[in-house]
């Protein structure tokens, strides 16, 4: 899809024999040392992974034999009993495939996996791990195994090319023991997500990172500066910053290339995720607007191919960097300061490719607080071809895929339906929000043509309600890709519920429906499922369709949409103009909010049209003469009584649009008593011995305020 990125290799600048120096003696290590020396060739890529207080720990080796598809493992571990080597889905127990190695069994390892329950790992109907070489010695366990990359076994989770860092991890889990069969581990466990595609033994973060700073051409971060999170159970809290507020040293637009999350492990368990748009301004109701990042448990970040980025400060709709962080405190912490946020990566051109994240399910939550059945449930959401097809543009390449849940969530696909045919599916079969609340989905790049629909499927056990809150549910769908589709300047997404009347009228809204679901089986989960051995359509690696630019139907009818013409010809009025009565919304962010998805013709845009006198105000032939002398000294922002919000300022502004003549200069010439009072020969003697100090504030009946 995209020119591969090159990630130096660092395999020779870390020495496999010193992973255990921190941990043991020299004594203590030397049958893992000897075991090294032993070999008859090295393993080319190996890493370290420590347990959670890192007082011990796995090694881990590998090697990929292209010509016969397999991967080649080998394990060490400080145990005499058993050791268990896993690929997880999401980066647990549940959801695993297993290699276990007990010593009870010497000469062979056993094949097995985990779905939910975490008592003991199945024995797979097909045993696909092979032991190569197995030693028990000098308070060692050192094991080598094999297996095919795709055993096209329901029970193992194939192995998929994760070289690019815009691609998902591979998740290695491990654990091990004393006791000569496999029994509960307590802290001898660990987890680490790697790349064995790729010649790099860095870590997931740190391969990142040092590929972002090489390819760069600067960095900025977007976070918030000792934000005290509030002692309640859920927070949502939004910061953002402007061009000018990031010192960034560009006058023009640029790229963003990357993202990583910033935050400290002391504040990190706090933090249920965040989501990042680009907007016109940070003013309130500031559309359109574009995701470019969402964080979730699980996320290092990513890197985009050298040819493709999300361009930034290039236009009146990209000037700010919104972010809305969800702060979980269930315990009520008090006293707990955060600076969480992202660091962005750029670069000072424009790239080929611009990339967009499209948003499926129900990413504005239409459901919040609509009620969850206990038990097993099923919503699924379809997203008909006919909003791919009328957004217009050719085929897109998908990047990669999120997929969010909450604590309920335990299983979610999202299909690509062309015409009747399921042409691809992406699916976290066993989904543990501890783990990846927003799962990565291992899997190559592919395509999406014109007329393509989504089918968004989320399951729940014992679920309470939609909400924002983390005991309630969300079911969203982040597809990134390139390049960037957008309809009347919006990106493209295709949300549930009627919450824009354009998105509507070129069919982008979803249809739900939702199941109650008598058993586990109705899950209709892929990994795990008995088998014979025999292929499982369902776990055959993705492959990418050669992408084509391939024409729409021409027999598609076409949509003619009008969107809003509220200010057709640009905003008069000073654009950061607060609106009077309208919660604090400027000219520019209402304005621009209005223009972006509201329908000429109904009833929102003719009464958005209202504030025209306030933000593109239209001489009169003849303007009404109000306060022609001038307003009187104090009385230029006070607040006129019945006049929504409106100052004695804002009305000398909306005069100027009135006639003369007409009713509404009658009525407004009714206020120049209080904003420029004429004096009079005999003034009204009205509280002769000055209003109480208790009472200067008391709104007066029947005195409009």
């Amino acid at each position: 899809c995209c020119p591969p990125i090159e990630v130096t290799s660092h395999v020779d600048a870390i020495d496999p024999a010193t992973y255990f120096d921190t941990i043991l003696t020299p004594s203590e290590t030397e049958g893992y040392t000897t075991w090294l020396s032993s070999l008859p060739a090295p393993y080319p890529m190996h890493t370290f992974m420590p347990t959670d207080n890192i007082d011990d720990g796995a090694a881990v080796f590998w090697n990929l034999d292209e010509e016969n598809k397999e991967v080649h493992f080998a394990i060490a571990v400080h145990a005499e009993g058993w050791v268990g080597l896993g690929v997880s889905e999401a980066g647990g127990m549940i959801g695993s495939d297993i290699a276990l190695f007990e010593s009870s069994s010497p000469e062979e390892v056993i094949d097995s996996y985990v779905v939910e329950d975490r008592i003991r790992p199945l024995v797979d109907t097909c045993q696909d791990w092979n032991l190569t070489d197995a030693t028990v010695q000098d308070g060692w366990i050192i094991v080598e195994v094999r297996r095919l990359l795709d055993t096209q076994d329901s029970q193992d989770h194939p192995i998929v090319n994760d070289v690019e860092l815009w691609s998902a991890p591979t998740r290695l889990i491990a654990a091990w023991g004393d006791g000569e069969m496999a029994s509960y581990h307590g802290n001898s466990k660990a987890r680490l997500s790697v790349r064995l595609f790729a010649n790099s033994v860095l870590s997931e973060s740190v391969a990142i990172e040092k590929l972002l700073d090489e390819e760069s051409d600067g960095y900025f971060e977007v976070h918030e500066d000792n934000y005290l999170i509030p002692a309640v159970e859920t927070t949502y809290h939004d910061f953002c910053k402007t061009f000018d507020e990031l010192n960034i040293d560009q006058s023009g637009g640029i790229s963003i290339v990357g993202a990583m999350p910033v935050m400290t492990e002391e504040t990190r368990r706090f933090i249920h995720h965040f989501t990042v748009y680009i907007a016109p301004s940070c003013g309130i109701l500031a559309f359109p607007r574009s995701m470019i990042y969402v964080w979730a448990p699980g996320d290092s970040g990513w890197a985009l191919p050298s040819n493709v980025g999300f361009p930034i400060f290039h236009n009146i709709n990209a000037q700010a960097i919104n972010v809305e962080i969800h702060y979980n405190n269930p315990s009520e912490e008090t006293g707990v300061m955060d600076s969480s946020g992202v660091r962005f990566y750029y670069v000072n051109e424009e790239r080929d490719e611009m990339a967009a994240i499209l948003e499926l399910g129900d990413p504005l939550l239409m459901l919040e607080s609509e009620p969850i059945n206990s038990g097993l449930t099923k919503y699924q959401f379809t997203c008909p071809g006919e909003c791919s097809a009328n957004i217009g543009g050719g085929s897109v390449t998908v990047l990669n895929e999120f997929l969010h849940m909450h604590q309920t969530g335990v299983r979610m696909t999202n299909e690509v339906v062309r015409g009747e045919e399921v042409v691809h599916t992406s699916s976290v079969d066993v989904y543990d929000f501890e783990q990846q609340g927003g799962f990565h989905v291992p899997q190559e790049p592919f395509e999406l043509r014109p007329g393509d629909g989504f089918r968004t499927t989320c399951y729940y056990r014992d679920g309470d309600k939609f909400g924002l809150d983390s005991d309630e549910e969300m079911c969203i769908a982040f597809i990134m890709y390139y390049p960037a589709k957008e309809k009347f300047g919006n990106p493209w997404m295709c949300p549930y519920g009627d919450a824009f009347e354009f998105l509507s009228a070129l069919g982008c809204d979803q249809e739900l429906k939702f199941y109650d679901l008598d058993s586990v089986g109705e899950l209709e989960r892929a990994f795990g499922a008995s088998n014979e051995c025999a292929v499982d359509s369902h776990l055959l690696s993705p492959t990418a369709s050669p992408i084509t630019d391939q024409p729409t139907n021409s027999a598609r009818p076409t949509i003619d949409i009008k969107m809003c013409s509220v200010c057709s010809d640009g905003i008069t009025a000073d654009s950061d103009s607060v609106i009077p009565g309208a919660g604090g919304a400027t000219c520019a962010s209402l304005i621009s909010t209005a223009q972006a998805t509201m329908l000429e013709g109904t009833d929102s845009c003719e009464n958005m049209k209202g504030v025209e006198p306030f933000c593109c105000p239209t001489p009169a032939d003849s303007p009404c003469n109000f306060c022609p002398s001038g307003l009187s000294a104090g009385n230029t922002f006070l607040q006129v009584p019945g006049a929504n919000g409106a100052t004695c300022s804002d009305l000398t502004v909306y005069a100027a649009t009135i006639e003369s003549e007409s009713y509404l200069c009658e009525s407004m010439k009714g206020r120049e008593p209080l904003c420029c009072p004429a004096p009079v020969d005999s003034p009204c003697n009205f509280c002769p011995d000055k209003v109480s100090s208790s009472n200067a504030f008391l709104e007066v009946p029947g005195a409009d305020g």
